[in-house]
Protein backbone atom coordinates (compact mmCIF):
# COMPACT_ATOMS: atom_id res chain seq x y z
CA UNK A 1 0.00 0.00 0.00
CA UNK A 2 1.21 3.33 -1.21
CA UNK A 3 1.87 6.07 1.64
CA UNK A 4 1.18 9.61 1.37
CA UNK A 5 3.67 12.26 2.80
CA UNK A 6 1.98 14.50 5.43
CA UNK A 7 2.11 17.27 3.16
CA UNK A 8 0.65 15.60 0.38
CA UNK A 9 -1.69 14.11 2.38
CA UNK A 10 -2.94 17.65 3.47
CA UNK A 11 -3.31 18.82 -0.07
CA UNK A 12 -5.70 15.63 -0.95
CA UNK A 13 -8.00 16.96 2.38
CA UNK A 14 -8.32 20.28 0.90
CA UNK A 15 -9.19 19.34 -2.28
CA UNK A 16 -11.58 17.21 -0.96
CA UNK A 17 -13.30 19.69 1.35
CA UNK A 18 -13.47 21.66 -1.85
CA UNK A 19 -15.45 19.14 -3.21
CA UNK A 20 -17.82 19.11 -0.26
CA UNK A 21 -16.17 15.70 0.75
CA UNK A 22 -14.06 15.17 3.62
CA UNK A 23 -10.71 14.03 4.09
CA UNK A 24 -11.25 10.36 4.97
CA UNK A 25 -13.86 10.25 2.46
CA UNK A 26 -16.32 9.17 4.80
CA UNK A 27 -20.29 9.91 3.97
CA UNK A 28 -21.67 12.96 6.62
CA UNK A 29 -25.70 12.32 6.93
CA UNK A 30 -27.69 15.16 6.36
CA UNK A 31 -30.02 15.43 9.60
CA UNK A 32 -33.60 16.21 9.35
CA UNK A 33 -33.27 19.39 11.71
CA UNK A 34 -31.05 21.02 9.26
CA UNK A 35 -33.84 21.44 6.78
CA UNK A 36 -36.21 22.86 9.53
CA UNK A 37 -33.40 25.24 10.64
CA UNK A 38 -33.38 26.85 6.79
CA UNK A 39 -37.24 27.30 6.84
CA UNK A 40 -37.14 29.03 10.68
CA UNK A 41 -34.13 31.20 8.88
CA UNK A 42 -36.11 32.44 5.69
CA UNK A 43 -39.48 32.77 8.27
CA UNK A 44 -37.31 35.60 10.50
CA UNK A 45 -35.78 37.19 7.36
CA UNK A 46 -39.28 37.42 6.04
CA UNK A 47 -40.87 38.91 9.07
CA UNK A 48 -37.48 41.09 8.94
CA UNK A 49 -38.55 42.26 6.00
CA UNK A 50 -41.87 43.17 6.77
CA UNK A 51 -40.63 45.03 10.00
CA UNK A 52 -38.71 46.77 8.35
CA UNK A 53 -41.49 47.95 5.27
CA UNK A 54 -44.01 48.53 8.26
CA UNK A 55 -41.73 50.71 9.76
CA UNK A 56 -40.75 52.96 6.65
CA UNK A 57 -44.75 53.07 6.33
CA UNK A 58 -45.03 54.61 9.72
CA UNK A 59 -42.10 57.05 9.11
CA UNK A 60 -43.76 58.24 6.20
CA UNK A 61 -47.38 58.82 8.48
CA UNK A 62 -45.39 60.89 10.63
CA UNK A 63 -43.98 63.19 8.38
CA UNK A 64 -46.72 63.49 6.25
CA UNK A 65 -48.74 64.35 9.49
CA UNK A 66 -46.17 66.50 10.40
CA UNK A 67 -46.31 68.74 7.18
CA UNK A 68 -50.23 69.02 7.90
CA UNK A 69 -50.11 70.15 11.45
CA UNK A 70 -47.17 72.44 10.20
CA UNK A 71 -49.17 73.55 7.47
CA UNK A 72 -52.33 74.43 9.71
CA UNK A 73 -50.68 75.93 12.42
CA UNK A 74 -48.24 77.90 10.73
CA UNK A 75 -50.17 81.06 10.96
CA UNK A 76 -50.63 80.70 14.98
CA UNK A 77 -46.73 79.85 15.55
CA UNK A 78 -45.94 82.57 13.64
CA UNK A 79 -48.10 84.92 15.91
CA UNK A 80 -46.91 83.00 19.57
CA UNK A 81 -43.41 83.93 18.26
CA UNK A 82 -43.99 86.97 17.70
CA UNK A 83 -45.90 87.39 21.05
CA UNK A 84 -42.38 85.84 22.57
CA UNK A 85 -39.92 88.13 21.05
CA UNK A 86 -42.09 91.13 22.15
CA UNK A 87 -42.15 89.91 25.75
CA UNK A 88 -38.67 88.78 26.20
CA UNK A 89 -37.31 92.08 24.54
CA UNK A 90 -39.40 93.95 26.54
CA UNK A 91 -38.64 92.47 29.53
CA UNK A 92 -35.00 92.25 28.88
CA UNK A 93 -34.61 95.70 28.00
CA UNK A 94 -36.24 96.15 31.43
CA UNK A 95 -38.88 98.96 30.66
CA UNK A 96 -41.87 96.97 31.90
CA UNK A 97 -45.56 97.33 31.26
CA UNK A 98 -48.14 100.05 31.69
CA UNK A 99 -51.38 100.08 31.50
CA UNK A 100 -54.72 102.21 31.39
CA UNK A 101 -58.80 102.57 30.92
CA UNK A 102 -60.89 104.46 28.71
CA UNK A 103 -64.11 105.56 27.02
CA UNK A 104 -64.29 105.71 23.49
CA UNK A 105 -67.31 107.74 21.66
CA UNK A 106 -67.56 107.31 18.37
CA UNK A 107 -69.04 108.72 15.17
CA UNK A 108 -69.35 105.61 12.59
CA UNK A 109 -70.39 105.09 8.89
CA UNK A 110 -70.85 102.34 6.38
CA UNK A 111 -69.08 101.84 3.18
CA UNK A 112 -70.27 100.16 -0.03
CA UNK A 113 -68.11 98.39 -2.51
CA UNK A 114 -70.28 97.21 -4.56
CA UNK A 115 -72.38 100.52 -5.78
CA UNK A 116 -75.21 98.68 -5.62
CA UNK A 117 -76.47 100.25 -2.65
CA UNK A 118 -76.12 103.53 -0.87
CA UNK A 119 -75.22 104.22 2.71
CA UNK A 120 -77.10 107.49 4.63
CA UNK A 121 -74.25 109.45 6.57
CA UNK A 122 -72.96 108.56 10.47
CA UNK A 123 -74.12 107.24 13.75
CA UNK A 124 -73.00 107.74 17.22
CA UNK A 125 -72.02 104.99 19.35
CA UNK A 126 -70.09 104.38 22.50
CA UNK A 127 -67.12 102.34 23.19
CA UNK A 128 -64.42 101.44 26.24
CA UNK A 129 -61.16 99.73 26.19
CA UNK A 130 -58.79 98.69 28.62
CA UNK A 131 -54.95 99.35 27.44
CA UNK A 132 -52.03 97.47 27.77
CA UNK A 133 -48.35 98.77 26.65
CA UNK A 134 -45.27 96.27 26.27
CA UNK A 135 -42.83 99.01 26.82
CA UNK A 136 -39.48 98.69 24.19
CA UNK A 137 -37.92 101.88 25.16
CA UNK A 138 -39.39 104.90 26.27
CA UNK A 139 -40.13 106.07 23.24
CA UNK A 140 -42.01 103.17 21.03
CA UNK A 141 -43.77 100.33 22.25
CA UNK A 142 -46.06 97.48 21.45
CA UNK A 143 -49.93 98.15 22.07
CA UNK A 144 -52.55 95.81 22.75
CA UNK A 145 -55.62 95.46 25.05
CA UNK A 146 -59.36 94.72 25.13
CA UNK A 147 -61.40 97.23 23.32
CA UNK A 148 -65.74 96.99 23.30
CA UNK A 149 -67.35 99.41 20.85
CA UNK A 150 -70.16 99.47 18.68
CA UNK A 151 -70.37 100.58 14.91
CA UNK A 152 -72.94 100.75 11.91
CA UNK A 153 -75.16 103.32 10.49
CA UNK A 154 -78.10 103.59 7.63
CA UNK A 155 -77.75 101.29 4.06
CA UNK A 156 -80.94 101.33 1.27
CA UNK A 157 -81.07 98.55 -1.25
CA UNK A 158 -83.29 96.63 -3.59
CA UNK A 159 -84.36 93.06 -2.88
CA UNK A 160 -86.27 90.66 -4.27
CA UNK A 161 -89.31 89.69 -2.56
CA UNK A 162 -90.95 87.06 -4.59
CA UNK A 163 -90.88 86.87 -8.54
CA UNK A 164 -93.05 89.98 -9.45
CA UNK A 165 -92.20 92.37 -6.29
CA UNK A 166 -89.24 94.26 -4.83
CA UNK A 167 -89.10 95.84 -1.82
CA UNK A 168 -86.85 98.90 -0.72
CA UNK A 169 -85.13 98.09 2.09
CA UNK A 170 -83.46 100.67 4.96
CA UNK A 171 -81.87 99.00 7.47
CA UNK A 172 -79.99 100.87 10.45
CA UNK A 173 -77.35 98.58 11.68
CA UNK A 174 -76.07 99.08 15.69
CA UNK A 175 -73.34 95.71 15.65
CA UNK A 176 -70.89 95.50 18.80
CA UNK A 177 -67.92 94.03 18.66
CA UNK A 178 -64.96 92.99 20.97
CA UNK A 179 -61.25 93.77 19.74
CA UNK A 180 -57.76 92.77 20.49
CA UNK A 181 -55.67 95.80 19.13
CA UNK A 182 -52.49 94.63 18.12
CA UNK A 183 -50.43 97.95 17.24
CA UNK A 184 -46.96 99.98 17.48
CA UNK A 185 -47.04 102.99 19.58
CA UNK A 186 -44.33 105.75 18.60
CA UNK A 187 -43.64 107.98 21.65
CA UNK A 188 -41.64 111.53 21.98
CA UNK A 189 -39.94 111.91 24.98
CA UNK A 190 -41.87 114.17 27.45
CA UNK A 191 -42.31 117.91 26.36
CA UNK A 192 -42.79 119.74 29.64
CA UNK A 193 -45.46 117.02 31.45
CA UNK A 194 -46.87 116.25 27.89
CA UNK A 195 -46.10 113.49 25.42
CA UNK A 196 -47.46 112.79 22.25
CA UNK A 197 -47.65 109.17 20.29
CA UNK A 198 -49.16 107.78 16.85
CA UNK A 199 -49.46 104.04 16.89
CA UNK A 200 -50.91 101.85 13.77
CA UNK A 201 -51.68 97.93 13.41
CA UNK A 202 -54.55 95.91 13.35
CA UNK A 203 -57.19 94.82 15.20
CA UNK A 204 -58.89 91.08 15.51
CA UNK A 205 -62.46 92.00 16.49
CA UNK A 206 -65.53 89.38 17.21
CA UNK A 207 -69.29 89.75 16.48
CA UNK A 208 -71.10 89.74 20.04
CA UNK A 209 -74.28 91.63 18.99
CA UNK A 210 -76.15 91.82 15.89
CA UNK A 211 -79.22 94.64 15.63
CA UNK A 212 -80.56 96.55 13.20
CA UNK A 213 -83.84 98.62 12.66
CA UNK A 214 -85.62 98.25 9.24
CA UNK A 215 -88.10 99.42 7.03
CA UNK A 216 -89.24 97.66 4.29
CA UNK A 217 -91.83 98.12 1.54
CA UNK A 218 -93.41 97.18 -1.79
CA UNK A 219 -91.58 99.31 -4.26
CA UNK A 220 -91.35 97.47 -7.48
CA UNK A 221 -94.07 94.84 -9.19
CA UNK A 222 -94.19 93.13 -12.09
CA UNK A 223 -97.61 92.90 -14.66
CA UNK A 224 -97.44 90.63 -17.95
CA UNK A 225 -93.29 90.99 -17.59
CA UNK A 226 -93.18 94.66 -17.58
CA UNK A 227 -91.33 96.24 -14.27
CA UNK A 228 -93.13 99.58 -12.62
CA UNK A 229 -92.91 101.56 -9.32
CA UNK A 230 -95.59 101.32 -7.07
CA UNK A 231 -97.37 104.71 -6.67
CA UNK A 232 -97.62 105.98 -2.96
CA UNK A 233 -96.20 102.81 -1.47
CA UNK A 234 -97.36 102.10 2.74
CA UNK A 235 -94.21 102.63 4.61
CA UNK A 236 -94.59 100.94 7.80
CA UNK A 237 -92.45 102.24 11.20
CA UNK A 238 -89.13 100.64 11.55
CA UNK A 239 -89.05 97.09 13.30
CA UNK A 240 -86.10 96.09 15.61
CA UNK A 241 -84.39 93.04 14.01
CA UNK A 242 -82.21 90.55 15.69
CA UNK A 243 -80.49 87.95 12.55
CA UNK A 244 -77.24 86.63 11.34
CA UNK A 245 -76.52 89.43 8.92
CA UNK A 246 -73.21 90.63 10.14
CA UNK A 247 -70.13 88.25 9.72
CA UNK A 248 -68.45 86.70 13.13
CA UNK A 249 -65.31 88.22 12.29
CA UNK A 250 -63.82 91.71 11.87
CA UNK A 251 -60.17 92.00 10.81
CA UNK A 252 -59.17 95.89 10.87
CA UNK A 253 -56.98 98.76 10.63
CA UNK A 254 -56.10 100.73 13.13
CA UNK A 255 -54.35 104.41 12.90
CA UNK A 256 -54.20 107.13 15.90
CA UNK A 257 -52.55 109.86 17.20
CA UNK A 258 -52.95 111.28 20.99
CA UNK A 259 -50.89 112.95 23.76
CA UNK A 260 -50.67 111.69 27.47
CA UNK A 261 -50.71 114.42 30.01
CA UNK A 262 -48.93 113.78 33.43
CA UNK A 263 -50.81 114.02 36.81
CA UNK A 264 -48.69 112.52 39.29
CA UNK A 265 -46.16 110.27 39.36
CA UNK A 266 -46.03 107.74 36.31
CA UNK A 267 -50.36 108.19 36.32
CA UNK A 268 -51.08 110.40 33.19
CA UNK A 269 -54.01 111.57 31.15
CA UNK A 270 -54.85 109.97 27.98
CA UNK A 271 -56.74 111.93 24.94
CA UNK A 272 -56.49 109.95 21.36
CA UNK A 273 -58.00 110.32 18.15
CA UNK A 274 -58.31 106.72 16.39
CA UNK A 275 -59.39 105.80 12.73
CA UNK A 276 -60.39 102.07 12.40
CA UNK A 277 -61.62 100.45 9.52
CA UNK A 278 -62.76 96.97 8.58
CA UNK A 279 -60.67 95.33 6.14
CA UNK A 280 -63.04 92.75 4.41
CA UNK A 281 -66.91 92.29 4.16
CA UNK A 282 -69.60 93.36 7.03
CA UNK A 283 -72.38 92.10 5.94
CA UNK A 284 -73.51 88.12 5.05
CA UNK A 285 -76.18 86.19 3.75
CA UNK A 286 -77.63 89.22 2.17
CA UNK A 287 -78.42 89.37 -1.85
CA UNK A 288 -79.24 93.21 -3.08
CA UNK A 289 -80.90 94.26 -6.74
CA UNK A 290 -78.69 95.57 -9.49
CA UNK A 291 -79.21 99.34 -9.90
CA UNK A 292 -78.06 101.74 -13.24
CA UNK A 293 -76.39 104.95 -12.03
CA UNK A 294 -79.90 106.74 -10.90
CA UNK A 295 -80.76 104.20 -8.88
CA UNK A 296 -83.09 102.10 -10.68
CA UNK A 297 -83.40 98.56 -10.77
CA UNK A 298 -81.98 96.42 -13.58
CA UNK A 299 -83.84 93.68 -15.28
CA UNK A 300 -82.27 90.94 -17.49
CA UNK A 301 -84.16 90.39 -21.01
CA UNK A 302 -86.68 87.64 -19.34
CA UNK A 303 -88.06 90.44 -17.27
CA UNK A 304 -85.97 89.04 -13.70
CA UNK A 305 -83.95 91.01 -11.61
CA UNK A 306 -80.44 91.12 -11.40
CA UNK A 307 -78.74 90.36 -8.22
CA UNK A 308 -75.72 90.39 -6.67
CA UNK A 309 -74.44 89.94 -3.15
CA UNK A 310 -74.27 92.60 -0.37
CA UNK A 311 -70.94 94.25 -0.21
CA UNK A 312 -69.89 96.63 2.17
CA UNK A 313 -67.77 97.36 5.24
CA UNK A 314 -67.80 99.82 8.45
CA UNK A 315 -65.15 102.62 9.71
CA UNK A 316 -65.39 104.95 12.86
CA UNK A 317 -63.82 107.50 14.06
CA UNK A 318 -63.13 107.23 17.78
CA UNK A 319 -62.53 109.97 20.62
CA UNK A 320 -60.61 108.01 23.45
CA UNK A 321 -60.52 109.95 26.99
CA UNK A 322 -58.58 107.62 29.91
CA UNK A 323 -55.94 107.64 32.69
CA UNK A 324 -52.79 105.35 32.33
CA UNK A 325 -50.86 103.93 35.26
Amino acid sequence: MKHLHPIDDLVVGRQAHALGGNPGGVRRARHPHDSRQNTHTQVEQNALGNHVWLRGIGRFGQTVGTMMQTKMCKELGLWALLWVGVLTSAWGQGHGFRMGLAIDPNISWMNSRDFEHTTDGGRAHFGYQFMADIMFSETYAFGTGVHVFRTGSQIDYWEPTTDSTLSRVSRDFNNQYVELPLTFKFRTKEIGYTTYFGRFGTGLGLNTRRAAEEVRYVAYTAEGGTWSPVANPAIPSPDNISADFATLFRASLIVGVGLERKIAGPTSLMVGLTYNNSLFNTHKGLDVVKVDGTGVPRFSEAGEALTTALDGHDSYLALSVGIVF
